[in-house]
């Protein structure tokens, strides 16, 4: 095993520990029922069973696929099942656009770590994990067949079905095929030659290859619903006002900042380098950066789109500012010469066998943190800093009388851990609408007619953020606290 191929194993090893975290996200839960509920009847749940709010309505259920998958590994495997999927695919996604990278091993390298920065903000246990690997697997193939020559559109077609019944972000991959297209025909109309630059007769195979990809997303227990589900869900104005991931970016959190970094030094680098900007690679980076700034959720294949250009051109950058700085300080071309001869002298036995011992005890360190994060009572104390652990033992074991209104942000936990309740909300905002999530917020908020709301769905028990300001106005209406601790309060009429 040589350097080169260390330096590339060395950095995936290092984005599965990155990936390897304790799955406690809020949506994780309600995948986790819809999944049991599907594994359990046999066939797709498309109509909800969880809530009293929208029950027995018509459920587009994207990620049906994908639920029965999460089920099946919290199972098998319980919490390190469902950690070890994030980071394998994790690994995937990154390897992907590692296989679209130019420049030497630690040029990629370096380009690996700064877009894993950016997509760990939604590397979580639940399908939209998927997505990302789905996304980069339809970059590849683009790569090929832009700057490779290499035609294998055809896996378009599985990739799609597939993609339409693991989540609903396959448009993503519509719009990634649309920005190649865009950008080539910016290409022509520049009157840009070369290798890479796709003829118009190119161009309208990958369109036709695209239009057949965004026919077959209705190959799914949902039919032709899937059409309209992106727009149905940010359609949901919500979204951007009250669920963080849906927000527009916060430049002053430092982990929102890796963003910026990409971003700025990936344009820094067209900037500098003499290598010509393709169209498709501005058009792709522009319009995914616009996505992200929108909506941080896109984070993540911001990065896969951009990481590969960032090396493109720091690839054609660096050789030569490494010949300046040679010209400019002799030594540091003695130095370099110097690296290279010792390179060569180094025993190949001796090396092969460092490499191979640096590769398993980076393994064994990766498996330790996997092990560490999911170990039970780790777990347990994780989860009760985040969600009412204590409340749902109480509400479990006392049952008080009548219908639940929710935190939005537990509504998963308590489906999948109250099986004889159900919630007024959770994370399905495409299944509730503006409309009920507009009441639930103005309940939340305390403002004035909040009681008319619960009234209205006859709720008798609340299971809320002690901090909330609804809970004085519940002390104000009337409503009995029957428990409290630091992580939640339950109130009852």
């Amino acid at each position: 095993m040589n350097t080169k191929r260390l330096v590339v194993l060395t950095i995936l090893l290092a984005v599965f520990a990155m990936a390897a975290r304790t799955p406690l996200d809020s949506d994780m839960w309600w995948h986790l029922r819809a999944g049991e509920t599907t594994w359990q009847s046999g066939r797709p749940l498309l109509a909800d069973k969880f809530s009293f709010t929208r029950y027995g309505e018509t459920w587009v259920n994207h990620s049906w696929l994908s639920q029965v998958g999460m089920y099946i590994l919290f199972r098998v495997g319980s919490y390190r099942a469902l950690s070890a999927w994030v980071a394998v695919f994790a690994v995937l996604s990154m390897g992907l656009i590692l296989l679209q990278m130019e420049g030497s091993p630690f040029v990629r390298a370096g380009a690996v770590v700064l877009a894993s920065t950016v997509s760990a903000v939604v590397w979580s246990p639940r399908p939209q994990i998927a997505s990302l690997v789905l996304f980069a697997l339809v970059g590849y193939l683009l790569y090929l067949y832009k700057w490779r020559g290499k035609n294998r559109l055809g896996w378009l077609i599985p990739i799609f079905i597939l993609w339409s019944n693991l989540h609903g972000g396959y448009v993503l991959g519509l719009i990634l095929m649309g920005t190649v297209i865009g950008g080539e025909i910016v290409n022509l109309a520049l009157g840009w030659e070369g290798e890479e630059v796709l003829a118009w007769k190119r161009i309208g195979t990958l369109a036709l290859w695209g239009m057949a990809g965004a026919l077959v997303v209705v190959v799914n227990p949902n039919g032709p619903k899937m059409w309209l589900l992106p727009f149905q869900t940010v359609g949901v104005s919500v979204l951007q006002d009250f669920i963080s991931e849906w927000a527009s970016p916060d430049f002053h959190q430092l982990v929102q900042q890796p963003f910026l970094w990409l971003l700025l030094l990936t344009f820094g680098a067209v900037g500098v380098s003499e290598r010509r900007l393709d169209g498709s690679d501005l058009v792709g980076v522009v319009f995914f950066a616009y996505l992200a700034l929108v909506a941080r959720r896109n984070y993540g294949p911001f990065a896969l789109v951009a990481a590969p250009v960032l090396t493109r051109h720091l690839a054609d950058l660096l050789p030569a500012w490494q010949e300046r700085i040679a010209a400019r300080w002799p030594w540091f071309a003695k130095l370099h010469a110097y690296q290279e001869r010792s390179e060569e002298t180094i025993n190949p036995i001796l090396q092969q066998s460092v490499n191979v011992g640096i590769l398993v005890l980076l393994s064994l360190a990766a498996v330790v943190k996997l092990v560490q994060v999911t170990r039970p009572e780790f777990v347990h104390e994780a989860e009760r800093q985040v969600f009412p652990v204590g409340a749902v033992e109480w509400i479990n074991e006392n049952q008080p009388e009548g219908q639940m209104f929710n935190s939005y942000n537990w509504g998963g936990y308590l489906i999948w851990h109250l099986r004889d309740y159900a919630v007024f909300v959770d994370g399905r905002t495409d299944l509730y609408g503006d409309d009920l999530l507009g009441e639930y917020l103005s309940v939340m908020g305390g403002e004035e007619g909040w009681e008319d709301v619960l009234d209205e769905w006859d709720a008798g028990v609340v299971v809320i953020e002690p901090y909330s300001p609804l809970v004085r106005e519940l002390e104000d209406g009337g409503w009995r606290l029957m428990y409290e601790d630091g992580e939640a309060v339950v109130y009852g009429r």
